[in-house]
């Protein structure tokens, strides 16, 4: 889709539950796809990165505390969830929003839905699999599907005796590619981003909570033989460089970490980490190589 919306193929989006100019890779191309867009709704709890610099038209929703529906977990388990509280302001579920601008299209007709049990009724009907798990029976029972009737058990092992194709399957070996993403020495480092424990993602929600008092910011995690040779303590602030861009980090000298390599998460949107992770993209899944990104670091310069 950014591809598209560079290249002038794609002139709207609606981003709905997430914010792609923070979490996408390679922030700069991402951003210069954004701006060609006419037109960028976005539709969240909060004013997120891409509402704040793209947005044309944000549309407030409720959250999981303030709405009816259900949660399907990797177990295979479908869980009901009940609405506590009352949406703030003008906050509506999603599927309200959806439906009521539908029906301004002229399209209302595919979406009169009274609520969200009408919604998971309907895709009850059109998924054998899950037909058996109706709100009444999630009331006391969470069946794993396939659950195809109501008096249907469920299904603890998906595939006990057979693959969903057959008795049979073939293993296939996927050919080595090598990553373009190389160090040499000028670029001697490779970085891998990802989570940690005190923030999700981007860091939209979790980082409006007082899990901020546990780790506040992004830190660079590095080896101690790799810190000694640079002359780094734990607290110095480094510039990370890749090919890509240019970001300022603390770091944080660790045990886990082997020479050669530096750790560090995405959560902070001050710090903006995905303005220097790869362009690369698996060949196969499309998705950013969020996991090797070349780097070199060397000390700030305090201001």
């Amino acid at each position: 889709m950014m591809d598209a919306a560079e290249d002038g193929k794609l002139r709207a989006l609606w981003a709905i539950g997430y914010d792609v100019y923070m979490t996408l890779a390679n922030t700069t191309a991402t951003a210069n796809a954004l701006e060609k867009l006419e037109l960028v709704i976005v539709q969240d709890l909060f004013l997120n990165e891409t509402a704040k610099r793209f947005g044309h038209i944000f549309l407030p929703t409720a959250s999981v505390f303030e709405k009816d529906g259900t949660f399907m977990n990797s177990d295979r388990r479908v869980q009901r969830i009940r609405r506590a509280v009352d949406p703030i302001g003008h906050a509506k579920p999603d599927w309200w929003i959806i439906g009521e601008i539908a029906s301004r299209l002229g399209h209302g007709h595919h979406f009169l839905h009274e609520n969200a049990e009408a919604i998971w009724d309907e895709i009850r009907q059109v998924w054998p699999g899950g037909a058996g798990l109706s709100y009444a029976r999630m009331e006391h029972d969470f069946p794993q599907w396939p659950c195809p009737t109501e008096s249907h058990p469920g299904t603890p092992i998906l595939h006990g005796e057979k693959f969903a194709h057959g008795t049979r399957t073939r293993f296939q070996t996927i050919p080595l590619v090598i990553n373009p993403e190389q160090i040499d020495v000028e670029i001697p480092f490779r970085l891998t981003t990802g989570r940690h424990l005190y923030q999700f993602n981007a860091g939209i929600l979790t980082q409006r909570t007082s899990n901020v008092l546990l780790q506040s910011v992004d830190l660079l995690e590095i080896a101690p033989v790799d810190a000694t040779r640079l002359g780094l303590t734990d607290g110095d602030h480094v510039e990370v460089i890749s090919r890509y861009g240019t970001i300022e980090l603390p770091i944080g000298i660790s045990n886990r970490i082997k020479a050669g390599e530096l750790f560090t998460t995405f959560h902070d949107a001050g710090l903006f980490v995905n303005r220097i992770t790869s362009s690369v993209r698996d060949r196969i899944a499309d998705a950013p190589e969020y996991k090797l990104t070349a780097v070199q670091i060397r000390k700030a310069v305090p201001k």
